[in-house]
Formats: C-alpha cells, sequence, structure tokens
C-alpha cells in the first residue's frame, strides 16, 4: 500500500540514514574495523563514572545528615 502512494519511500529512508551516518560520522557496520585503540573513551568514561560516584556520595550524605537532623529534631 506504502509503494503506491510513495514509490520511492525505501529509498528515501535509506539516502536519510545515510545522511545522519555522514553527520554524526558513524561508521557502517559491514565497513572494516581498524586495530587502533581509543584512548579517549575509556579515560572520558571514568572520569564520567567518578563524577556520578561523587553526586551519588554527596546526595546520599545530605539525605542521612537530614534524617538525622529530623530524628534528633524529634527526641
Amino acid at each position: 500500500m506504502l509503494d503506491t502512494h510513495a514509490p520511492n519511500l525505501t529509498e528515501s529512508i535509506r539516502v536519510l540514514v545515510h545522511n545522519s551516518d555522514e553527520k554524526h560520522h558513524r561508521i557502517p557496520a559491514s565497513a572494516e574495523t581498524t586495530k587502533r585503540p581509543r584512548k579517549n573513551q575509556p579515560r572520558s568514561r571514568q572520569v564520567r563514572e567518578k563524577r556520578t560516584f561523587q553526586a551519588m556520595l554527596a546526595f546520599g550524605l545530605l539525605l542521612g545528615a537530614l534524617e538525622l537532623f529530623i530524628v534528633l529534631h524529634y527526641l
């Protein structure tokens, strides 16, 4: 049914995906993968995980202090 209304729909989708891949510098899955070390990605991930840990720890300490304050206030 779609073919009768838009015969080039599949080709249009293919073109849009291809343009999106070029825009975001994506490599097609069928392309050969080269053996080059990625040094930026692990470090960036470690930094993100460390910041997440620090944020969660600070939030946990804040909640713990608030709970302790509420408990001690009602004693």
